[in-house]
């Protein structure tokens, strides 16, 4: 029996919207099953249009005063080579002509399939209208309903606040990666610049090559310390532990005493290397916060959908 009033054209609205969301899902898997379609259609035009071509040029041979047209003039055979090359390309172009109209109503297909998808609009953005307005009518009303709904909206604020505090930890999480990334590879560099300074006498342009290099990666080091600082803030909002840093400033130190000459090639090798690992551990480090954030967020969204599957029965229900 139909609802009459305000209730009625509430209910009106949710039971269409539903349907343009059933609606939109088949015209989707059609599009899907008419994109493959056309996709396919362009494959075998193109392979008809390839041996149309094959087999003109072979008529177009026979036909100009070719080496093939004079040794079949040769043999006494051209005429009946030219009648059998210009059937192969009629038949080639029958072929193609063939695909080509398979091709145009693939595509018409694809066309019709989107215009009544445009002409749905926003089906989602629809139907969230319709159970916001579902449930501002069933809180007004009140009742156990209205109270399941005001639980489940209060739940949601709280996932929602967690989603986004994942998010950016995530996002400061694989900025570290990068910083850290960066500043691996050009260790590594200064580590080789380095060997070959220690070990092969480079001379002044190996070591000012290493220099530059270590000043490089200095730089490198305290951008990845202020990522590992800012990811460590980020995790605090989680009430996760966060990733100790990678010793800048000493290591900026020895930096600014290794340009001076004070220690050996030796000590820079090995201070390298110090840095390298620490690095490495930090990368390690990292690597595993990035894992746990992406299950955690995998988790906070299986709360949120399961949250949007309860309001939702209470509302459709």
């Amino acid at each position: 029996m139909p609802i009459d009033g305000p209730a009625g054209r509430v209910e009106d609205e949710l039971t269409a919207a539903r349907a343009a969301v059933v609606e939109h899902a088949q015209r989707t898997a059609r599009r899907q099953v008419a994109g493959r379609k056309l996709a396919a259609a362009d494959e075998a035009l193109a392979a008809a249009r390839a041996s149309l071509a094959d087999e003109a040029a072979d008529v177009a041979r026979l036909e100009s005063l070719s080496l093939a047209r004079v040794w079949a003039g040769l043999r006494g055979d051209r005429a009946q080579r030219l009648d059998a090359e210009r059937a192969e390309q009629q038949a080639a172009e029958y072929v193609a002509a063939a695909a080509q109209a398979r091709r145009d109503a693939a595509e018409r297909e694809v066309r019709a399939v989107d215009a009544g998808l445009a002409a749905l609009g926003d089906v989602q953005a629809r139907w969230r209208a319709a159970l916001a307005a579902k449930e501002q009518w069933v809180r007004g009303v009140g009742g156990p309903a209205a109270a399941d709904l005001a639980a489940v909206a209060e739940q949601v604020g709280a996932w929602r606040a967690q989603q986004t505090e994942v998010a950016e930890a995530r996002a400061a999480a694989e900025h570290a990666a990068g910083a850290l990334g960066a500043a691996a590879d050009e260790l590594r560099s200064a580590d080789g610049w380095s060997t070959y300074d220690t070990f092969f006498d480079g001379g002044m342009v190996a070591s000012m090559v290493k220099h530059d290099k270590l000043d490089r990666a200095a730089g490198l080091l305290r951008e990845a310390d202020a990522a590992l600082r800012h990811l460590t803030v980020e995790l605090g909002d989680l009430g996760e532990q966060g990733v100790g840093g990678v010793g800048v400033d000493g290591l900026t130190r020895t930096l600014d005493v290794w340009f001076d000459n004070i220690f050996t090639d030796w000590s820079v090798r090995n201070r390298i290397a110090e840095a390298r690992d620490r690095v490495a551990a930090a990368g390690h480090a990292v690597d595993d916060v990035r894992q746990r954030l992406a299950e955690r967020s995998a988790a906070v969204d299986a709360e949120l959908a399961a949250l949007a599957a309860r309001r939702e029965s209470l509302l459709v229900g």
